[in-house]
């Protein structure tokens, strides 16, 4: 007798799909809630820090310019695969800081939103798939406008 040809009954079968589902929820969860709070300790740490990275250039693959605030100071430093460099520090009026928060503040439907309008001016400045049709029927109505 093979123990893996137990028969099972269709409501057997149901509760293993629904506690697997259930099981698949908390470790989601479990998932959702530990990133949350790993990332709040994270922010939390580098506000409080006295290094900010104002901006970045990308020069070549890996070579980069930097804005650094350390303190109240102001530097451009060279970022190389093996090196950083120090080239001149800056005063605060020659620097023009990007709110970066707007950006993030963004959730997902905000970004979709945006996203679909830019889509329907698309379509609306050169849909391929207007019919000639709609589209004579357009260019007459505007006319009798």
């Amino acid at each position: 007798m093979n123990i893996f040809a137990a028969r099972l009954t269709s409501g057997d079968n149901f509760l293993q799909l629904l506690g697997v589902l259930i099981l698949f929820i908390v470790v989601l969860v479990i998932t959702y809630l530990t990133t949350k709070f790993v990332g709040g300790v994270k922010m939390g740490a580098l506000r409080e820090s006295n290094f900010k990275v104002i901006d970045t250039y990308k020069l070549t693959q890996n070579k980069y310019l930097q804005i650094v605030k350390v303190g109240t100071r102001y530097f451009v430093i060279a970022v190389g695969k093996d090196d950083i460099r120090l080239l001149t520090e800056l005063k605060e009026d020659e620097i023009t800081v990007k709110d970066r928060n707007t950006r993030q503040n963004n959730n997902f439907q905000d970004i979709l939103k945006t996203f679909k309008k830019q889509i329907e001016k698309e379509d609306k400045s050169g849909d391929l798939f207007v019919n000639q049709s709609e589209e004579s029927d357009l260019t007459e109505k505007e006319d009798h406008h």
